[in-house]
């Protein structure tokens, strides 16, 4: 845990009482910029509405007769805006960024899938390589669609399987943060390991998709 952790993370005031800029400290979240507490679930509305709000007040017109050191700070704040909205409107990069804060970045180790789902995985991989080269032998073209097909409905099975597991994990996370307590371990080692094997099953999905799409 971070010196700035879900249960103390305090919120950042932009902009002092005389509208001054404030330095941005360096170790300061994307959540304590926006003063939002460090859940899963955000109110998209409010975040973009407060997103457009500061964007305005720290456009470069305000500030063109200002001093270099307000002009900077007034790019550096407005950097760091767009890259925090950009982190905290999306639900699954807003979870990695989550669980990073809260136990270390994702590592290969969090992502290795089981070997079992490793060999569909490059089963089906070679299915979409296969099925791109016989287009001149109907009935292997036809036996290889049937695989990719059956393919395509399992990963996507298993799509829908970490969709609804993020949602639960981020709920649970979610009622801890309101209780004034930190996300139980066993729901950010659950993070970890969901949000790790998303990305195959999303690159692997892609690929199925475009090796039907791309042979008739």
């Amino acid at each position: 845990m971070d010196q700035t952790g879900t249960k103390n993370n305090a919120a950042f005031s932009v902009f002092g009482e005389n509208g001054e800029i404030h330095p941005i400290p360096a170790g300061l979240d994307h959540f304590a910029f926006f003063g939002l507490p460090r859940k899963m679930t955000l109110d998209g509305a409010a975040l973009e509405t407060r997103y457009y709000d500061l964007s305005r007040r720290l456009h470069p017109d305000f500030f063109m007769n200002a001093s270099a050191s307000k002009r900077i700070l007034s790019l550096e704040a407005s950097a760091r805006l767009n890259g925090a909205y950009k982190t905290l409107k999306d639900p699954i990069i807003r979870a990695v960024y989550l669980v990073e804060l809260e136990s270390g970045k994702l590592e290969e180790n969090d992502s290795r899938p089981p070997v079992d789902l490793l060999e569909e995985i490059f089963e089906a991989q070679e299915a979409a390589d296969e099925y791109k080269c016989c287009e001149d032998d109907a009935e292997e073209a036809k036996n290889i669609r049937l695989r990719l097909e059956a393919a395509k409905e399992c990963f996507g099975a298993q799509r829908a399987g970490q969709r609804a597991a993020l949602e639960d994990l981020g709920e649970r996370w979610d009622r801890a943060v309101d209780a004034g307590d930190e996300p139980p371990a066993e729901v950010i080692d659950k993070l970890r390991s969901v949000l790790g094997l998303r990305n195959y099953i999303d690159n692997i999905l892609r690929s199925v998709n475009q090796a039907l799409e791309e042979v008739p």
